[in-house]
This record gives C-alpha cells, structure tokens and sequence, in this order.
C-alpha cells in the first residue's frame, strides 16, 4: 500500500489554521464562565481517563465530547489492551508535545551548539479517541479497566481511604478528630489549631468525602503558590467542594456535580485569567488528594502522550 504524503500548508493556510486553533481554545476556557460550564468540566476531569491531561487539554475534551469518560490516542489504547474500531475517526483534538528531531538537534549541535538557538519544543492539536470508539483486544491481551469500582456515599467500602487520608493530614501538620456533631453538619477544618473534625455520626464513605473536603481547605494555605488567585470565602469554598469532588471520584464515590456551588458574580467582575487559575488550582490541589489515595498514571504505562502533557498551560502555542 502507498504510503500517503502529507501535503504543504500554504503561508494563508496555515494562518487560518492557527487561528481556528486559538479560537477553539478560547472557547474551551470561556466555558467556565457559567455554572453548567463548570460542572461539565468537572464532570469530564473527575473520568480515569481525561484526569490524566493537562487543565487546558480538560477543556478541549469537555468541549468537544462532554460526554467522554476515557480518552487517549491509537497508540495508547493499544498500551490499555483495546483497539480503535475500524472505520472510527477522531473527534477529540488536544494539544500535544514535538519535541525537536534528532536531525534539527544535530544540525544545531554542528552550528555551535548556541543554548538561545536550541530548537524548541512545539505543541499542536493531535487526534485521540473516546472509549465509544475502541474494543478490547483478543486474547492473550489484559484489557485494563477504564473505571474504579463504584461506591455509594452510604457505604464503607472505603475505610481503607482513612489512613492515607490522615497521613496527608499529618504531612500538612494537621490532626483528624471524629466526634458527633449537630445533625447536617459533615465537618470543620481549624485553621490555628490545625485540626480537621469530621461528625462520625455519617457513614464511613461520606466521612472520607468530607475528609478530603476540609483537606482542601488545608491545601489551600500550605500548598500555596505565588501565582496562585486570591480566594475570598466563597470562592474558596467553591475550590474546596470541587476538589473533594474529583477525589471521590477518584476513588468511585457517587458525588453529585449539582452540589458544587458556582458563584454566578464572577462572569462580570472577574479577570479574564482568574477561571483559568481557579481551575488550575483546584486540578493540582487535586492530584494530591489522588496520589494519596493511590493514583497511578496509566498514559505513562500506556505510552501516550498525556503523560508530559500535564505541565503545559492552558493556552499551549501552536507553531507548524
């Protein structure tokens, strides 16, 4: 079989492309603008799948397919144990890392070796593919599982979650106390005293939602960056829910995205970054919580590209 070749863009074509790349991008960010638009986000990032990607790269997906539960590209779903079915084209696009060739790297290395000349690394949209579009391979293939175990908020299957989640805790300097509290109150998180309360009159499951809950708040003060927004305590409050969101769900808690609170005033006061550095924030914040509960990056495993993709921003350039 001819092997295709890839035909040149032209100097106008290429604009044009790079222009519908920006506005694709802008409008995945500007989603986050509405309430709908930002529980559709979390509702995509709290998936195996898209989890494993970059905020910016989230939103792409969210976009393009909020209906996506796991994505990843041809290679990588090989990497999993599953196929892309035949006849199946993309409809996801994310942005992906091109590092330098081997060639451009030699040809540099032959000029001198100037550190300011270095070819750079680029990003441009690649294609991935939902799991609607993939199969499992046959036999002796292990197809891996694509979603935890699911567990219900009145529950205990997730005592185990306790003691890593009281690890963390006292990483951050924090103790955990359960005691009975009035009735509708899950918790508190003191922040002179440094101790977390959890009313142990709840179930055991949602004990660790409330857990990681007031664990975020924690996150908040000691993982601080300096470029992190300025959290007044609504705003906080809506951090803190969303991360104890993505947690559970990490771990296969039914939590209801409805219950996130959203503050409608942001849309019109509100910096054009600060969606943007919100959401970065509550994706970092919880990544901690899922690395100690167990998380394991599957893209690395499956040799996809997600992997180096977590520490693009969200506006990844575009250069051809």
């Amino acid at each position: 079989m001819a092997k295709r070749q890839r035909v040149a863009l032209t100097d106008d074509e290429r604009a044009e492309r790079r222009k519908h790349e920006r506005e694709l991008t802008q409008q995945a960010v500007a989603q986050l603008r509405s309430s709908a638009g930002w529980q559709r986000w979390l509702t995509v990032r709290a998936q195996v799948g898209p989890r494993r990607y970059s905020v910016g790269n989230q939103l792409l997906i969210c976009l393009q397919d909020p209906a996506a539960t796991y994505v990843a590209g041809f290679r990588g779903w090989l990497g999993l144990g599953y196929c892309v079915r035949r006849g199946e084209s993309s409809h996801i696009r994310v942005w992906a890392p091109c590092p330098p060739s081997k060639k451009k790297l030699q040809a540099w290395r032959d000029a001198g070796a100037v550190p300011a000349d270095r070819p750079k690394t680029y990003f441009r949209l690649e294609a991935v593919f939902s799991a609607t579009q993939v199969e499992p391979l046959p036999p002796p293939a292990q197809p891996a599982p694509l979603q935890p175990p699911s567990a219900e908020l009145e529950g205990d299957s997730l005592a185990w979650a306790q003691g890593p989640l009281e690890q963390l805790a006292g990483e951050l300097g924090y103790s955990i106390e359960r005691r009975a509290l009035r009735r509708g109150h899950g918790g508190s998180c003191n922040f002179a005293d440094q101790i977390v309360t959890i009313n142990e009159q709840q179930s055991v499951n949602a004990q660790v939602s409330v857990t990681c809950h007031e664990l975020a708040h924690a996150l908040v003060r000691h993982d601080r960056q300096d470029d992190d927004p300025q959290l007044d305590y609504a705003q906080e409050e809506l951090v803190a829910e969303s991360v104890a969101h993505l947690a559970v769900a990490f771990v296969g808690l039914d939590s209801s995205v409805a219950a996130v609170p959203y503050l409608a005033g942001w849309a019109e006061a509100a910096a054009p970054d600060t969606f943007e550095r919100i959401a970065e924030l509550v994706d970092r914040l919880a990544r901690r919580l899922e690395t100690t509960l167990g998380a394991q990056d599957n893209a690395s495993a499956a040799g996809d590209t997600p992997a180096q993709d977590a520490a693009t921003p969200i506006a990844e350039p575009a250069a051809a």
